[in-house]
This record gives C-alpha cells, sequence and structure tokens, in this order.
C-alpha cells in the first residue's frame, strides 16, 4: 500500500513539475497561434500553427490581473530581452480595439500577426503603392506592392482609403503619408492634421479627450500646442497587401500590444482539405 502511494505521488509530482515548466515557457519564453487567414501569405499561410518566440524582444507580463474584473486597460511590464525590434519582423500583437474601432484598447482574445514596416522615429510614405521609409524603398512585400501599382481596375470596396479616413487628407493604399512614427519622449506640435492622424494615440495614452476647433487643438476648454508621447509605437503590414488589416487601417500599434516575434512553422493544414502540408512542416519564418 505504502508503495503504491509512494508510486502514486512520485507520478504526481511529474505532472505538476511538467505543467510548471510548460507554464513558465508560455509566459516567458514561446507562445503558440493559428493562422486564420492569409493576410501574411507568402510567409505565413492560412492554416499554419507557428511558434512565437518571447525571449528575443522580451516576455510581456501583466502587473496585476485588475482588468479582467473592471475592464480597465491591463498594466503590463516587459522582461528584458536581448534585441530590438528590426524593420521585417514578423510580429503578433494584440488587436487595437478591444471594445470600440473610435478607442484603442487592447482585446485580451483576438491576436494579429504582422510584419513589421515602421519603427518608433521613422517616417513612412506610401508612394505609387511602394513603401517607402526614412526615403527608401524595398520594405515589405515587394511584388505586391508592384501589383497594387500596375492595378488599373477598380480597388474591392473597403481598402483602398486608409487611415485618417479623411476626405481633406485622403490617404489610400496607392499613396499615403508621409506619417512620422512617434517613440517615446517625442514633443510634436498639435496642428489639424497632427490631430486626425494621432488623436486615438494620444487620447490612449493620457485618457483624455482632445478635439479640433477652427484649426485649433482643445483639451476641454485648454488649447494644446504641443503633446510629448509616452509610448513608442510601430507601424506593422500584412505581406498579402490586398487582403490585411493591418496599421494602413488600424493606425499605429503601441509597443506593450506586442507578444513576440513569429519564428517558426510547427505546422500546417490545408482549410480546404483539413489535410497536413507536410512541407511547411518546421518552416523558419522569415
Amino acid at each position: 500500500m505504502k508503495k503504491a502511494i509512494k508510486t502514486a505521488l512520485q507520478y504526481l509530482m511529474a505532472i505538476l513539475i511538467s505543467l510548471l515548466i510548460a507554464i513558465v515557457l508560455r509566459l516567458f519564453v514561446v507562445d503558440f497561434y493559428s493562422i486564420p487567414s492569409d493576410s501574411m501569405s507568402p510567409a505565413i499561410e492560412t492554416g499554419d500553427f507557428i511558434m512565437v518566440n518571447k525571449l528575443s524582444f522580451g516576455a510581456r507580463m501583466y502587473k496585476n490581473f485588475d482588468f479582467l474584473k473592471d475592464g480597465s486597460e491591463p498594466p503590463t511590464w516587459r522582461v528584458k530581452g536581448f534585441a530590438p525590434i528590426r524593420h521585417g519582423d514578423i510580429l503578433v500583437f494584440n488587436f487595437p480595439y478591444g471594445k470600440s474601432l473610435n478607442k484603442i484598447s487592447m482585446h485580451l482574445s483576438r491576436f494579429y500577426v504582422k510584419r513589421c514596416l515602421g519603427l518608433p522615429g521613422d517616417t513612412l510614405q506610401i508612394r505609387d503603392a511602394h513603401y517607402e521609409i526614412n526615403g527608401k524603398r524595398g520594405f515589405g512585400n515587394l511584388d505586391e506592392q508592384q501589383q497594387i501599382a500596375e492595378y488599373q481596375g477598380e480597388f474591392p470596396r473597403g481598402i483602398y482609403h486608409t487611415i485618417p479616413f479623411d476626405q481633406r487628407v485622403n490617404w489610400t493604399i496607392v499613396n499615403m503619408g508621409p506619417l512620422y512614427i512617434p517613440r517615446q519622449g517625442d514633443r510634436i506640435p498639435l496642428d489639424t492634421l497632427a490631430c486626425r492622424l494621432y488623436q486615438k494615440m494620444i487620447e490612449y495614452e493620457s485618457g483624455l479627450h482632445i478635439r479640433e476647433t477652427e484649426g485649433k487643438v482643445y483639451c476641454r476648454d485648454s488649447l494644446i500646442a504641443h503633446y510629448t508621447f509616452r509610448k513608442n509605437w510601430y507601424f506593422l503590414g500584412g505581406d498579402h497587401m490586398w487582403n490585411s488589416q493591418d496599421s494602413r487601417y488600424l493606425g499605429l500599434i503601441p509597443e506593450e500590444f506586442i507578444v513576440g516575434k513569429a519564428a517558426m512553422v510547427l505546422t500546417s493544414k490545408d482549410p480546404d482539405t483539413d489535410k497536413y502540408q507536410w512541407h511547411r512542416f518546421f518552416k523558419r519564418i522569415k
């Protein structure tokens, strides 16, 4: 009897240790996501099951879990990583609208995967359908950009116009920007264009409501001439530009929404036949 109890306790201890190791790995090292769309094709395909590296940039942690009770914005901190986010990294992040498309907030159960095209401090522009970062081309899916540049037909409804969705600015997937991507500590003048571009971001950071009136920007009754950003922001874009809900439409993404870097396709299933796509197993994502 004692031997049976001892054996059972040993098995239980092994199970508990295994669970603890799995939890630590998921929190600090890797995470896993299924891909439901082709927005990152051909780098990542529909049906892929990917591994996300949390170590390189540093795992994101919650300071507390009060937000689960009161619905507030989750307070986060990040474990120190060993490499910064770079142009071209494919990142997994929380969808930036949890409750309303008019207000940036972390959607806790919805995750997107896109390529980093613009870093904090960059100036991004789409000219003739090609991304330009700080005046240079060669970023993102160049074949898709060329296809859009050469397209002579009518663009599908809903994809042509981009942020800030304002006729006075009239940015599109063919010609957009220039858009400065703020970094922590940047102080920018707040004119009417800046208000249209950065209003949601400023309101997310500050918790205050700002408005534009007769060419001037106000918070309540106070005139605001400048704003200093408190966070780093990123422009994240899909490789399949014809079918990607990315920063062209969502706007810039705050750093704390980023979960980690997509590293490898572990397994893959054809979404139509449900058959394994063996040639994609253990494929490095780049």
